[in-house]
């Protein structure tokens, strides 16, 4: 076993009460899947966090999706423990109605927070040990934090076609699918849906040839696809020119609009980028999407686990965790 998680300690059912015995989880058990289940308000994400953090004191990287805003949290840790640093998050209003001072109120927080975090063996070493890693938030459609630029996701990935056939289509279905999901074509079977399969003819088009594709150029091939047949029928019997037009001016709606560059700007979805820094540093990159519609979060929750996806496959076998994926509140997304 690696250097266990700790997550607090053992309840006494018996005697209604927490014994002295530690509570850890060996972080080798999640080099495939886990999943935290409870009702609303259980702690769940607490749990999750805790995670994190301990992920972060063993030099563990992470990429963390967090719709609702609760996992920016993990950039909130004061190891002094000091009520000047407690004090610019404290709502004057919340210290008004307490009759006390912000300063007061923020004393009063610092003291709490170190007798709570004293109770199960923790103190400003552990906290300093979470700067083991470094972090970011990324605001994808947003300059609010770091912007995520898209353009590498129609890159052509890495593989043997003949070989990995199978694993790079899935690849190309799942971009596509996100691709046509943002501009309004939802629920599409990659089977019987013209537009799924033109767009995916065209990726796996270039893809197969090595070459990268851009928005604008997948949108002039939609027009004028570079191949003269889709299965035994010619491409303008299979799917007429004035119907792919149609698709193309969706498609050109959403580069043409002013909102849609900042989606062209900031940190690349480079996966070993996002876990590791130039220095070699391991990172936590913390994807706030709670800012987005419906249609934008999955088109970018689809296009980082692809990119995920083909990052994995280029990495060697391990018994021991490489790296963290966090979902916050999956539900709605599987």
């Amino acid at each position: 076993m690696s250097h266990p998680f700790y997550l607090g300690r053992r309840y006494d059912a018996a005697a209604g009460k927490l014994d002295e015995t530690p509570f850890t989880y060996d972080p080798d058990d999640l080099t495939t899947h886990g999943v935290i289940l409870g009702m609303t308000g259980s702690g769940k994400t607490g749990l999750g966090i805790g995670l994190l953090e301990e992920a972060a004191r063993r030099r563990i990287p992470a990429l963390i999706l967090d719709p609702k805003g609760d996992l920016t949290n993990e950039l909130l840790h004061f190891p002094r423990l000091a009520p000047e640093d407690f004090e610019p998050w404290i709502n004057p209003d919340e210290a008004r109605r307490a009759g006390k001072t912000p300063a007061e109120l923020a004393a009063e927080k610092a003291a709490l927070w170190k007798k709570g975090l004293a109770e199960w063996g923790l103190g400003p070493e552990q906290i300093r040990e979470l700067e083991r890693v470094r972090y970011a938030v990324y605001t994808p459609g947003s300059t609010a934090g770091l912007p995520v630029s898209i353009l590498a996701s129609l890159e052509a990935p890495p593989g043997d076609w003949d070989r990995q056939a199978e694993e790079l289509r899935e690849q190309v279905g799942s971009t596509t699918t996100a691709l046509l999901g943002l501009v309004g074509y939802g629920d599409l079977d990659p089977v019987t849906s013209r537009e799924h399969i033109l767009v995916a003819r065209i990726l796996e088009e270039a893809w197969r040839a090595g070459r990268d594709l851009d928005l604008g150029e997948l949108i002039m091939q939609v027009q004028s696809p570079p191949f003269d047949k889709l299965g035994v029928f010619d491409t303008d019997t299979f799917f007429p020119a004035k119907e792919r037009f149609e698709l193309a001016m969706r498609l050109n709606n959403i580069l043409a609009a002013p909102a849609f560059q900042v989606w062209t700007e900031g940190q690349p979805l480079d996966v070993g980028a996002l876990l590791y820094d130039e220095e070699g540093a391991p990172r936590h990159s913390i994807f706030y999407i709670a800012h987005l519609s419906d249609e934008e979060r999955m088109f970018f929750v689809s296009l980082l686990l692809t990119a995920l996806e083909s990052w994995t496959r280029k990495q060697s076998g391990t018994t021991s965790l490489r790296a963290l994926l966090y979902f916050d509140e999956i539900f709605g997304y599987l």
